[in-house]
């Protein structure tokens, strides 16, 4: 049976990743009634597998600098810009990174020096600091780990890093807030038309409800990322626009880089670049960049895996092995397609297309950028004349949910209730000032129990994330909640029939629904982390 919805929407985004969700606070704060509607959880797909990086490039700067490429050059001017706005309006889960860059000839430390120098110059006032020096002696001292052979200096620069899968759910709910309808596991099965095959709305099947809905829009926009081909074939468009790449991330032992910075490995063996950054107390260690076509859920090939591995033993002197990664994953970004060989050649540029129904199709772009893609997108559809003009974009100076308090104050308010230091830091860094909300949700039944032990997670998180934070699965809460599946797979797994049957209370499920959601957690875990 097909509920038809008589609720008329002006824009449907399908799409709920970093640029689908970008674009459904743009458009509600405009003042637009807006429909988001992700076919997984929020975030669940590539969006949520980033190398956790908001910056210029500094790699597509060297690419502009040796091709003369001006596109380039602009992709990295523009992403200083979007880099400054996006650190100020999440500033609780994101914060500025230093980035150190070994260099083992005097050659790479002046072409490095004159490549950050003129990085600084396009940052102009939205730069984070300064370059500098650390010599042999001071970068031993730093980083332990770090090969000393022919060893002569590290050189800095700053750049900054974030939760990828809570920026997600910061913009969910800050558009949430503000009025739009955000529903996850709803997945778009075809597009409705008139008599002249103009789209005019969708069908969707609810996966939790089991139900099929059919909602009409001024606007359908397709922000579904390496799956916008597939969008673009359901509404009966044959050309491609995308060329899918994949990258994969390791994560060991924060032991390996023994530092709060980060490394940026310059020279790989195939004229890469690949960094060891600090990442929810361990070690993050990424990326790779290869063709690859599309899957629903990318695995781990064992080859990436040794690439990584292989090219950063090459600058350290305790090596890594298979044996030491807590937790892998796979990722595809969905480029704009192009007739360059190799996927790190590509453009990080975004495109919009739209198609002869009338399909809205945005791809391309960056993490980092996501707020521009969602800006030019509202944009687009205005001087399209696909929906009226409202208010002006006000994304720009929109301080996030979740990143309203400072947090100096936040440490102040958290320290007033029975928890340790490790669950204070945790609860902060993933939360912001929501943290307060779990806390007086704890504090209701003076019930500070711990998930485990060996875990700094409160029980209530549980219940809060239900109630404000959209998750419907244990691997929700586990992925991309917490992100402890991203950091280890093991006490992932040790976790799943815990958090079932804190859900399944809260939910109040069946047996036999609780142990299917056992079975599909801890099967998604060991096949895709």
């Amino acid at each position: 049976m097909i509920n038809s919805i008589d609720e008329n929407y002006d824009i449907v985004v399908i799409g709920g990743g970093a640029v689908g969700s970008g674009i459904c606070l743009d458009a509600t704060l405009r003042g637009y009634k807006v429909l988001l509607l992700e076919k997984d959880d929020f975030g669940s797909k590539a969006s949520s597998k980033s190398s956790k990086l908001v910056h210029g490039g500094v790699r597509y700067l060297e690419k502009a600098i040796k091709e003369f490429d001006k596109s380039q050059y602009n992709l990295v001017k523009e992403a200083l810009k979007e880099r400054a706005i996006f650190l100020k309006n999440a500033s609780n889960i994101s914060r500025k990174l230093k980035i150190n860059i070994p260099n083992y000839s005097y050659f790479s430390l002046i072409k490095n020096y004159i490549g950050l120098f003129i990085y600084k110059i396009i940052s102009f006032k939205n730069s984070l600091g300064n370059s500098t020096f650390l010599n042999k002696v001071v970068s031993s001292y730093y980083f332990k780990n770090l090969r000393k052979k022919n060893l002569k200096a590290c050189i800095s620069f700053y750049d900054g890093t974030f939760l990828d899968f809570r920026m997600i759910i910061s913009l969910i709910q800050s558009a949430f807030e503000n009025g739009a309808v955000v529903k996850n596991y709803c997945e778009v099965k075809n597009f409705l038309y008139d008599d002249n095959h103009n789209i005019l709305g969708v069908k969707y099947f609810d996966k939790v409800k089991n139900e099929e809905f059919e909602i009409k829009s001024k606007v359908i926009i397709n922000a579904t990322g390496a799956n916008v081909d597939n969008m673009r074939f359901l509404d009966n468009e044959t050309k491609e626009v995308l060329t899918l790449s994949s990258g994969i991330h390791i994560v060991v032992s924060k032991d390996f880089l023994s530092s709060d910075e980060a490394i940026l490995i310059p020279n790989t063996s195939d004229n890469r670049v690949i960094f060891v950054l600090p990442f929810l107390e361990h070690c993050l260690i990424g990326t790779t960049d290869n063709k690859t076509f599309y899957e629903e859920n990318s695995k781990v090939k064992d080859e990436e895996i040794e690439y990584l591995l292989k090219e950063v033993n090459n600058y350290f002197d305790k090596t890594l092995s298979k044996d030491d990664i807590l937790s892998s994953w796979s990722g595809i970004r969905p480029l704009v397609k192009s007739d360059k060989s190799k996927t790190e050649q590509i453009n990080r540029e975004h495109s919009i297309f739209t198609s002869k129904s009338g399909l809205v199709s945005i791809c391309g772009g960056k993490w980092t950028t996501y707020r521009k893609m969602a800006n030019d997108m509202m944009d687009y559809l205005i001087k399209q004349e696909k929906i009226e003009k409202k208010e002006l974009c006000k994304t720009k100076k929109y301080k996030l949910v979740g990143n309203k308090q400072k947090k100096k104050n936040l440490e102040k308010l958290t320290s007033f209730y029975p928890i340790s230091k490790k669950t204070k830091k945790s609860l902060i860094s993933l939360y912001g000032d929501n943290s307060t909300k779990i806390l007086a949700l704890a504090d209701e039944n003076k019930d500070f129990d711990l998930l485990h032990e060996r875990f700094p997670y409160l029980k209530k998180e549980i219940e809060y994330c239900i109630k404000e934070e959209f998750i419907q699965k244990p691997i929700d809460y586990l992925a991309r909640r917490i992100g402890l599946c991203f950091v280890d797979k093991k006490s992932s797994l040790e976790l799943v029939d815990i958090v079932c049957e804190k859900m399944a209370k809260i939910l109040k499920w069946d047996i036999e629904k609780k142990e299917k959601e056992k079975f599909e957690a801890k099967e998604f875990i060991q096949n895709y982390f």
